[in-house]
């Protein structure tokens, strides 16, 4: 018998986003890891907690619970602005280490989800209009949103002159 269904379709994928994104940092330098670059481009430090952030958001919606951290919301949210701030931000250790905690507790909810659940309506969400199911959304929210968000880091890394990714 199968067990293949949405939510593993969705699971396994988030599960690999911390491999990809180690990829991206792991020769990051740590004093650098909150550093803008002298541009407006995002810094590594703000794509994964916006993405952490993110991926939080999208298991309460589907029905979970998640502990926030103290000043997630302010730091990470669709409105918070990436600044050059770097103390402001988790050092690189920290950054990783939450990214991928929380990529692994979504996916690890997303493959006990109930088909029901994902299978709901936007209707009276935020994705109302945009996606018919929740199951679309948190497609959406938990692979899509931080593929493009780890696509950052990669031309961030071209303007810190680090070159591909290994």
């Amino acid at each position: 018998m199968s067990t293949h269904n949405t939510a593993t379709t969705l699971s396994e994928p988030t599960k690999f986003l911390p491999v990809l994104a180690e990829m991206l940092v792991h020769d990051i330098p740590p004093e650098k890891f909150a550093d803008r670059l002298g541009t407006t481009i995002n810094h590594p430090a703000f794509v994964l907690g916006h993405c952490a952030y993110y991926a939080g958001v999208c298991v309460t919606m589907l029905g979970g619970t998640v502990e926030f951290g103290e000043h997630e919301s302010e730091l990470f949210d669709m409105n918070a602005e990436c600044d050059d701030e770097g103390d402001r931000y988790p050092a690189k250790d920290e950054c990783m280490a939450h990214f991928t905690s929380r990529c692994n507790e979504a996916a690890d909810y997303l493959a006990s989800c109930d088909p029901l659940i994902l299978a709901g309506s936007t209707d009276g969400t935020s994705f109302e209009g945009r996606f018919s199911t929740l199951g679309h959304v948190a497609a959406f929210m938990l692979i899509g949103h931080p593929s493009f968000h780890l696509g950052q880091i990669s031309a961030w890394r071209r303007v810190a002159g680090m070159g591909s990714a290994t």
